[in-house]
């Protein structure tokens, strides 16, 4: 239960965990994914810049970077991007795959050069490869151009900053956590990260969460919390479902937020 050592979500699929320890109560993570099939890699996000070294050291004990084929970007965040300009050099063969809306927001960076860019958009279904894949925006997000990605063959969805949570001890599943501390938990990230959710109309807010709950899952996984298996799917889901009915969360000041 280390939170400095991948964790294998299903065959092939990867958790690169970082939860860094700032010194206070409860710890956020800074997580990464990574599918694995013959020859054929995709990385989903890259994770934060001051973790590099164990980044890097994480993901080349299970992959040599000349066969990252895919490298997808949920959207522009410095905890999703961290590492995204070392991974463009360092995997020469990657294909950059993303929203012309992320490229734009980017372009003053080039981090993502067009030339190595392929564009997917929310609702596309993809073959990348060996992989196969739908670009799902979650529900919950922090930045317009977020999308989640769900690979088909391993039924693993990838939602970015939605379902995370703060954790007061390293745990592989959410399940490992007491239910009360996982309510709390991903109720008050959940206001934190989208604190417009307080104004959206309830119904349509159902809707964004049954577009997730209409896949055929068998795990999700996000930047900032522990994977949640099929078992506590249904929990998780309805844990978002009662974001509006709360009031929205103003973060005390002593709160560190660390990613």
């Amino acid at each position: 239960m280390s939170a400095d050592t991948s964790l294998e979500l299903a065959p092939d699929v990867h958790l690169i965990r970082r939860l860094p320890d700032r010194g206070g109560a409860e710890r956020i993570a800074a997580n990464a994914l990574l599918i694995r099939r013959p020859g054929d890699v995709l990385l989903v996000d890259t994770g934060a810049a001051p973790d590099r070294a164990g980044w890097w050291r994480q993901v080349e004990e299970l992959v040599d970077p000349d066969d990252v084929r895919w490298i997808f970007v949920s959207h522009e965040d410095a905890d999703h991007i961290g590492n995204l300009a070392d991974a463009v050099a360092r995997c020469p063969h990657a294909t950059l795959v993303a929203t012309r809306h992320i490229a734009e927001r980017l372009a003053a960076t080039g981090a993502l050069p067009p030339r190595r860019c392929r564009w997917l958009d929310d609702g596309e279904r993809a073959v990348l490869g060996a992989h196969e894949v739908v670009a799902l925006r979650p529900p919950a997000y922090d930045a317009p151009t977020t999308r989640g990605l769900y690979d088909v063959r391993s039924k693993v969805y990838w939602a970015a900053d939605c379902f995370g949570l703060a954790v007061p001890h390293p745990v592989d599943d959410v399940s490992q956590l007491d239910r009360e501390v996982w309510a709390d938990g991903a109720l008050r990230f959940g206001l934190l990260l989208s604190p417009w959710v307080t104004q959206v109309d309830p119904g349509r807010w159902r809707r964004s969460g049954a577009r997730v709950a209409a896949l055929d899952l068998h795990a999700l996984a996000g930047a900032h919390g522990p994977q949640v298996r099929r078992r506590g799917i249904d929990h998780a889901l309805d844990l978002l479902t009662e974001l509006p009915d709360h009031p929205a969360v103003v973060p005390d000041r002593a709160e560190r937020w660390d990613r």
